[in-house]
């Protein structure tokens, strides 16, 4: 073991020794010009001393009785009445010596009793701080471990660069902490004065000048104490400094008042070497060469990375262990032990903590054990102990074993014989359990869920998770429906450097309901070959259509009315992309028919630029449809080819007042078809072209407030030539719904089987109002269409032809009442009466992840009235509602009710739902859900409550929350 000789503590013990002899004789104790020791600091933090001998000797040969001279308040006793003489030697650089705030009665300052003593140590830092023109000291410890010190009636702050502070317990939970606007992690001094304490320096004659100073409270807002949801806590000091917590200003909702915050200390050079040496400091140390070293008084023990202090230790130098008592600190990155006393082993570093705290800073948890073992390969092996991921002052839940081991190289921990307490009552218990301390994968039982429905009665999952390899892993859920049997979920997931990969499969054998078998397969695929190439598959498939009614499920896996069977295989440019795909589909909603499969599908798609705003735009496609024929009729039987292009090219002309786009495009289509209707065409084709031409100009006027106000009219010109298609099938063209932007669209209809025939002309008006800072404030839209021809093509061959001369009237408006709520309104005018036949009004505010209000309301006429409101909202401190409603004013009924509540601590949540909902059977069920999180441990609640994600905003708050 390698000691060396710090050239800086003879230093140090003659401070010491003369601080001492200013004890014992204080009444005779020298002026600032009479000092033994005259020391001052120079620029460069290095100590310029000089001595009085005559002095020395003089106070060496003081009598008795001035050695028990009062100083106010009282001068405290030294443990040794007699100093021996000090050497001299030069000081690079030396440790300003800490002052403590000590909260009792007395000042109880501690110094040096020994002269004699000695220890080892590497190069101390520097300081570099600067004391006041009269020589106090006024030092504490900042939460990084650093002395932050400034000399009284300076204001200035200056930080002296030190190993961490070490002080027993007793004193830190006596400490009074105060932080400084500028520190975000301190609570917040209040003006209210709750006691006294006593404060105590070194004058510049070394003896110690003590006075009392008020403590004035910490308000922590949202803290342990508060009272009710709103009041904030105060604290007289921060009673878990010793753990490194620091509080917050300001926590709000589930977030914890403070963290943990590790405290730096000065790098020394050797912390990266495999066998670092070691090294040890101590106020007194008395050795016998070759066998045992008693250290006392400060000690400290530093080796690579590892620091660990006390008040007291014995080296044994034969087996190279050590023994360290009183108020034990063990620190190395990311950890922190507080115990009674050590064993250390200097060669193994392994080290045994006897009657322990542990934290662990990164992980964010914390615990306490009778024993905790720090074995070699840097395991903690707790006995009889405790973990939990909740703050200090809460002990919400905690895991309780006779065995925990923690991993941190893993990052997993291992329990046996394990309880969990919530609130201190045990309601779980296991021989052993296997638990993450960060984000790293490991195999084991994932949190079990229990839920009931009146169709399936209970439904209880518990599942397991296989992490196989770094880029595979599957997880395996067992559920009991007690009304229907065993089902299997499993979720395999793969990923290599060119694909990820998920395999989802699902089985009831024999489900006692329907008395038959039930499954599941979903397959999901997203790959890159090479640089252009691109795969994807989306498929999923189940049983029968009932099958998510039924049983639903906690695969990750769309429920829509037709389910996607769909493969692609792209090559993608620049500028331009070719994809083929086949698709097809499983219908699930008995109210739908099977729509067309593509098989195949080829489309090429790209664009290109010319001039200052020329664009050409292309796409070229080629198509097989086909279905199941069986129960279809007349036109649905039709199956066949289409071979469609449509390329276009188009100029802007733009300038800040206006522009100006002609457009001028090609559509052709032509078509093989199968089961025609009799008397139509089996290979019908047209070619069109469209021509249009858009237009707008731009008008601003400044407001009294200083917003600017916008008035954008906008003309746009259509004309495309009537053609006959009546032969041609509706593979995939719809009719979308009538609004302002459709005023302003090259075809009425979606899809590549219906071009509609146009000679028109749109007008359409908007005026736009900013604030000052630019934001938008309002803006409101109205237009019409009027034309020149009846409209001919139809969706449906057998519908008539449109003849009225104009459009409705479509008109569109928003209003940003602030930044967080906003209103919009879409009507449809009727153009004979002005009769709304069709309206759209939302209301939103959005302030955040947990303040979401939705309200929308639908009509149109003859067809449908319903209102939908959603809301996500924290009703007091830690509880949120959340909650949809759509009614349907026509039938008077609630097609969809759904209420939860949760509430959310900074370390557990619980959350509550109920449901009743029209399933595709036009029949109600209901539900209750159920769901609770333990963080950092887990979660158990009532299966799938997927239904939760058609609230607005609850999938990002829950993504928001999780990270």
């Amino acid at each position: 073991m390698p000691f060396a000789k710090r050239s800086t503590y003879t230093l140090t013990l003659a401070i010491s020794a003369a601080l001492f002899s200013s004890y014992a004789a204080a009444d005779a104790a020298p002026t600032d010009q009479e000092m033994a020791w005259s020391c001052s600091m120079t620029d460069n933090g290095e100590w310029d001393c000089s001595v009085n001998e005559d002095i020395v000797d003089a106070v060496e040969n003081a009598d008795q009785a001035q050695q028990t001279a009062e100083t106010a308040p009282k001068e405290p006793q030294s443990t040794n009445q007699t100093t021996e003489p000090v050497v001299i030697q030069p000081a690079p650089a030396a440790v300003a010596a800490p002052i403590q705030t000590v909260g009792s009665d007395k000042p109880q300052p501690q110094a040096p009793n020994n002269s004699s003593a000695s220890a080892v140590v590497t190069a101390p830092p520097k300081v570099t701080a600067k004391a006041s023109s009269n020589g106090t000291w006024n030092c504490v410890a900042n939460k990084a471990g650093e002395w932050v010190c400034n000399g009284e009636g300076n204001e200035s702050v200056h930080q002296v660069a030190a190993q961490p502070v070490v002080q027993p317990r007793a004193q830190q939970s006596q400490q009074t902490q105060t932080a400084t606007p500028s520190t975000s992690s301190q609570p917040i001094t209040t003006a209210e004065v709750i006691g006294s304490e006593w404060q105590c320096s070194t004058s510049a004659s070394g003896a110690w000048d003590c006075n009392k100073v008020n403590i004035h409270a910490l308000s922590v807002p949202g803290g342990p104490a508060s009272s009710t949801p709103s009041a904030p806590a105060y604290i007289t000091e921060n009673p878990y400094s010793h753990l490194d917590w620091a509080y917050y200003r300001n926590p709000v909702g589930q977030q914890c008042a403070g963290r943990y915050l590790e405290p730096e200390y000065a790098l020394t050079g050797d912390e990266q070497l495999a066998n670092p040496p070691l090294y040890l400091e101590a106020d007194q140390s008395s050795t016998v060469i070759g066998g045992l070293s008693q250290l006392a008084g400060g000690v400290n023990m530093r080796q690579g990375k590892r620091r660990l202090n006390s008040s007291s230790a014995e080296l044994d130098q034969v087996t190279n262990k050590a023994r360290f008592d009183g108020n034990v600190q063990y620190r190395e990155p990311g950890l922190l032990l507080l115990s009674d006393n050590a064993q250390v082993d200097t060669v193994t570093s392994e080290a045994i903590f006897n009657n322990t705290q542990y934290v662990l800073h990164a992980e964010g948890f914390r615990g306490t054990a009778d024993r905790i073992i720090r074995l070699e390969d840097e395991r903690l092996r707790l006995e009889n102990g405790d973990y939990t991921y909740c703050p200090p002052y809460s002990e919400a839940w905690q895991l309780h074993a006779d065995s925990i081991t923690i991993n941190k190289q893993e990052g997993y921990g291992e329990a046996e014989d394990a309880v969990l307490r919530v609130a201190g009552i045990p309601v779980f218990y296991t021989p052993y359990f296997t638990f993450p301390i960060d984000d790293r994968r490991k195999s084991g039982f994932l949190q079990p869920s229990i839920g009931y429905s009146k169709d399936s009665g209970t439904d209880l999952s518990v599942p397991y998770y296989f992490n196989i390899a770094p880029n595979m892993d599957d997880t395996l859920r067992a559920r009991i429906i007690t009304d229907r049997g065993l089902m299997l979920e499993n979720e395999f997931r793969y990923m290599n450097e060119w694909s990820t990969n998920t395999l989802n499969t699902a089985y009831i054998n024999n489900d006692d309901v329907i008395d038959d078998n039930r499954w599941l397969l979903g397959i999901e695929h997203k790959g890159r070959l090479g640089t252009n190439w691109h795969t994807a598959i989306d498929y999923t498939a189940v049983s029968d259509e009932d099958y998510f009614d039924d049983l639903d499920t906690n695969l990750d896996i769309s429920r829509e009315s037709h389910l996607d069977k769909r493969a692609d295989l792209s090559y993608v440019k620049e500028n331009w992309q070719l994809r083929a795909r086949v698709h097809d589909f499983q219908t699930i909603d008995q109210d739908s028919t099977a729509p067309y499969k593509r098989l195949p599908q080829l489309r090429l798609t790209g664009e290109e630029s010319f001039g200052e705003g020329g664009e050409l735009h292309y796409l070229a496609e080629y198509t097989q449809f086909d279905r199941n024929l069986s129960g279809l009729t007349g036109s649905d039987r039709v199956i066949g080819d289409r071979r469609f292009a449509q390329p276009n090219i188009s100029y802007r002309w733009q300038t800040p007042w206006g522009y100006l786009k002609p457009q001028l495009g090609l559509w052709s289509s032509s078509y093989s078809l199968e089961n025609q209707t009799a008397g139509l065409n089996s290979n019908p084709s047209i070619n069109a072209p469209i021509l249009s031409m858009d237009s707008g100009l731009f008008f601003e006027r400044a407001m009294s407030n200083g917003g600017t106000q916008t008035l954008e009219p906008r003309l746009f010109t259509l004309y495309v030539p009537e053609k006959n298609q009546d032969s041609i099938p509706d593979f995939d063209t719809s009719e979308p719904t009538f609004n302002y932007n459709s005023l302003f669209r090259t075809n009425r209809f979606s899809g590549s089987d219906r071009l509609g025939d146009a000679e028109q002309v749109s007008l359409g008006i908007s005026t736009r109002i900013f604030t000052k800072s630019g934001f938008e404030q309002a803006s409101f839209s109205i237009g019409q269409a009027y034309y020149f021809a009846d409209r001919k093509v139809q969706l449906d061959s057998t519908d008539p032809d449109e003849t009225s001369g104009q459009s409705d009237i479509a008109t569109q408006a928003t209003w940003n009442i602030s930044r967080n709520f906003r209103a919009s309104l879409d009507t449809i005018l009727d153009n004979s009466d002005f009769e709304a036949s069709e309206s759209n009004a939302r209301l939103r505010y959005n302030s955040d992840t947990n303040h979401r209000v939705n309200f929308s309301y639908r009509f149109k006429d003859t067809t449908r009235e319903q209102t939908d409101l959603s809301f996500i909202w924290p009703l007091a401190n830690n509880w949120t509602g959340m909650g949809r409603w759509l009614y349907d004013i026509q039938d008077s009924d609630s097609l969809e009710t759904s209420l939860g509540l949760e509430y959310e601590s900074c370390c557990w949540k619980v959350s509550v739902a109920g449901r009743r909902w029209l399933d595709d059977t036009d029949e109600f069920d209901t539900g209750i859900f159920l769901k609770f999180t333990l963080k950092g441990l887990g979660s158990f609640g009532s299966g799938d409550s997927s239904f939760m994600d058609d609230i607005i905003g609850y999938e990002e708050r829950e993504e928001y929350n999780e990270n």
